[in-house]
């Protein structure tokens, strides 16, 4: 696992349609191995290793859940709306970072009413989007506005990457720069003279999965493995039977999302693959969210697709929580899986005879 740059991914400051830094870096990372680099129409990120065989794409979104200033007050509050799916207690005097026009980072900080301005019954309620503010120490608009801050700015958590323990990273965005950093690591890794290899970081992932629309147009690749993240239900007060990952026990293929069915021939040949490098394959089900794959199997006539997660604790919120050991074994056992395409293996995979 390459530590330094799953930070650099997870400290970027990328809210959907605001994805430049997270772009800025796979570009670095990838520019030396690629044969082309581009974008689609979206900005999604698209690199290439090959020209023989069939196309097959590994795409992880680099867009996070963040939010964007809807209003600057005379006494230098901002007013913001959420960009993607947020729960609003989790929210609350949380450290932010607004991203300026020009690139400047500001912090701010989610603020609150203190408990003694509360009467009993509103310590009961949860407190609106609408309620909220962020404060970035300003004392007017005037103010606001000569630090470079404007109504469509975007906002982030504030970036927070640690390693916690023997194997647990802790940081914000880990949906999706985790599968960000594998899609570079297999990249890299990956030398099959077999296929076509495309690595993709898909834009706007989270307001709708149109990225993915995007990109399934511009590259039309033959197979797509999707890496991103599944809710870890291994923390109380979670339905173990709704949600059965477990971080440390391996990462799962996703057998179902509100948009998405895998290919079964190609998730046969994941678990196989996991078998020959004895790493466990948990699975999934996500009834109420959906992955890029939504998009990437059903464009242009359709194509086999699978979804690969890992587990992650405190999803959309200021800091999620992975392991280091399910990241690797996705790693090893997705490689793997790429070694062993070629044009027969795919052909099979759509063959429905």
């Amino acid at each position: 696992m390459n530590n330094e740059l799953l930070k650099q991914l997870c400290d970027a400051t990328a809210v959907s349609g605001d994805e430049q830094e997270v772009r800025d870096i796979l570009r670095a990372t990838l520019e030396k191995s690629a044969d082309e680099i581009g974008f689609d129409g979206l900005g999604s990120f698209i690199a290439r290793k090959g020209n023989r065989g069939p196309k097959v794409a590994i795409v992880g979104h680099m867009d996070e859940v963040g939010f964007m200033v809807s209003h600057i007050t005379d006494d230098g509050f901002l007013r913001f709306v959420t960009i993607g799916g947020w729960w609003s207690q989790s929210m609350l005097n949380h450290r932010v970072t607004v991203r300026t026009r020009s690139g400047q980072h500001i912090p701010g900080v989610i603020g609150s009413v203190a408990p003694h301005a509360l009467t009993e019954k509103q310590k009961q309620q949860p407190v609106e989007f609408d309620e909220m503010f962020i404060d970035i120490g300003a004392n007017s608009r005037e103010e606001v506005e000569k630090r470079g801050i404007s109504m469509g700015d975007f906002v982030s958590p504030e970036a927070n990457f640690s390693k916690w323990g023997d194997d647990k990273i802790v940081g914000k965005a880990l949906d999706n720069r985790a599968g960000c950093a594998l899609m570079a690591e297999l990249f890299l890794s990956v030398n099959n003279p077999n296929i076509t290899l495309y690595g993709v970081a898909s834009v706007e992932e989270e307001v709708g999965l149109r990225g993915a629309q995007t990109s399934a147009e511009h590259i039309k690749p033959d197979v797509v493995i999707v890496l991103d993240t599944a809710v870890a239900g291994d923390v109380p007060g979670i339905d173990k039977v709704k949600f059965p990952l477990k971080l440390g026990s391996g990462p799962a293929a996703m057998l179902f999302d509100k948009r998405y069915f895998p290919n079964q021939k190609l998730t046969a040949l994941l678990k196989a693959c996991a078998a020959e490098t004895e790493y466990n394959v948990q699975c999934c089900i996500m009834k109420t969210g959906a992955t890029d794959g939504g998009r990437y199997n059903v464009m242009g006539g359709g194509r086999p697709v699978l979804a690969l997660c890992l587990p992650t604790r405190y999803l959309h919120a200021n800091s999620g929580m992975i392991s280091e050991n399910d990241y690797d074994a996705l790693f090893t056992m997705t490689r793997a899986l790429l070694q062993k395409l070629d044009g027969d293996t795919v052909a099979a995979l759509r063959d429905f005879r």
